[in-house]
């Protein structure tokens, strides 16, 4: 019962974290935002506002399973920084410090594992939980 509650206060941490770290939207539609230059008032154009999002690559999204891989090596290579904390300090800094971008990028997804995926999950986030509060 303890591990469940911890793990949905975390859950909830992080989902408010990132709620509240989201950039504030403009307040008018692209289409409506107005440039002035030299007293002339012109309307930014949604094309050249288009053509600058479709030259900026995206990444291309990784299947749930894919995912999942991916979180389970990143906790085993968490876990195992922790271990050698003493040899490579910085690792492990980095490593502590992509865990609450992976955990929510993986609570993104959640709802599209299988029952067996929701298991590994479980399994990572609750070894991933005991790595944060010292291996206890």
């Amino acid at each position: 019962m303890k591990k469940i509650s911890v793990f949905f206060v975390t859950a909830i941490l992080m989902i408010a974290f990132t709620a509240c770290n989201g950039a504030k939207k403009s307040e008018a539609p692209a289409e409506q935002q107005t440039v002035k230059t030299d007293s002339v008032t012109n309307v930014a154009p949604a094309a050249a506002q288009d053509s600058v999002a479709a030259a900026t690559p995206v990444a291309p999204a990784l299947k749930p399973a894919d995912m999942l891989k991916n979180f389970q090596a990143y906790v085993k290579a968490y876990g195992e920084a922790y271990n050698n904390i003493t040899k490579d300090p910085k690792k492990f800094t980095d490593l502590s410090g992509q865990s609450q971008q992976k955990v929510s990028e993986m609570e993104q997804i959640k709802s599209q594992l299988n029952p067996a995926q929701l298991q590994a999950y479980q399994k990572a986030v609750d070894l991933l939980i005991k790595i944060n509060k010292g291996g206890k």
